[in-house]
């Protein structure tokens, strides 16, 4: 009576534990049950203010002009200061032409 109740006691304790499976750490078997790593998401890449600016301006017929300059500020994230700060050193670049009615055109292969 005693042996039967401590077996009984020793598979009820058993089903409470958790045991490590090391094998499949060793290369041996692999756990079916094992959650796999799931995929990870791939990165957005994050443009520059510069960047923006180049794809803004391209997205809006290839020139920054009076008429569409808020329109290409918002799709860009820039307000108007950054422009100027910007404009200098993209025609430094080669990546703008600015005209003399302040229209500002990308030089970049989409518009050409």
């Amino acid at each position: 009576m005693i042996r039967a109740t401590t077996v009984i006691a020793f598979v009820g304790l058993s089903a409470c534990t958790t045991i490590t499976d090391f094998r499949s750490s060793m290369g041996g078997v692999k756990n079916p049950f094992r959650a796999t790593p799931t995929a990870v998401a791939p990165q957005t890449q994050v443009l520059t203010a510069k960047e923006r600016l180049i794809a803004a301006i391209e997205g809006h017929g290839c020139e920054l002009n009076a008429t569409n300059v808020n329109a290409v500020l918002a799709d860009a994230v820039i307000n108007r200061e950054e422009l100027l700060q910007l404009t200098p050193q993209l025609q430094s670049e080669g990546r703008v032409e600015v005209s003399g009615s302040g229209a500002i055109r990308s030089t970049s292969a989409i518009c050409n």
